[in-house]
């Protein structure tokens, strides 16, 4: 294949320079997005995406714990860094949100972690897919 010319180049810029205000990224977790991002997590943050899911949107952190005094420290970091390194690797666009999100009254612990129950089918296919 050519390569494109300087002016063709050129043009091409200013045009999409011109309508950047009029694109938007595609951010919707579909299930190729979503087995990606399921594949990528570690083993406990898979169960809290497996568990909300299956909960209906909702897993409370007790639900979580192995024992009742256990911490769930470390167990949902994961779920913001592989979202943010499929960004870096453009696996998917800067827009993309987390999927599944503390649910508490701030900082420290949480009561659970929710996910937007429109998502469920879609992370109900990427869990399949991963764990077959």
């Amino acid at each position: 294949m050519d390569q494109p010319t300087p002016e063709f180049q050129t043009k091409l810029l200013a045009l999409l320079s011109e309508h950047a205000q009029d694109v938007e990224a595609d951010s919707t977790w579909t299930e190729e997005r979503a087995t990606q991002y399921y594949r990528m997590l570690p083993a406990r943050a898979r169960r809290i995406v497996k568990e909300a899911v299956q909960r209906g949107g909702h897993v409370p952190a007790d639900a979580l714990r192995d024992k009742p005094d256990d911490s769930l420290r470390g167990h949902s970091a994961p779920l913001s860094r592989i979202l943010q390194r499929g960004k870096m690797l453009r696996c998917w666009p800067e827009a993309m949100e987390q999927p599944v999100t503390g649910v508490g009254p701030g900082f420290g612990k949480v009561e659970g972690y929710g996910i937007n129950p429109e998502l469920i089918p879609v992370f109900e296919t990427a869990i399949s897919n991963v764990e077959k």
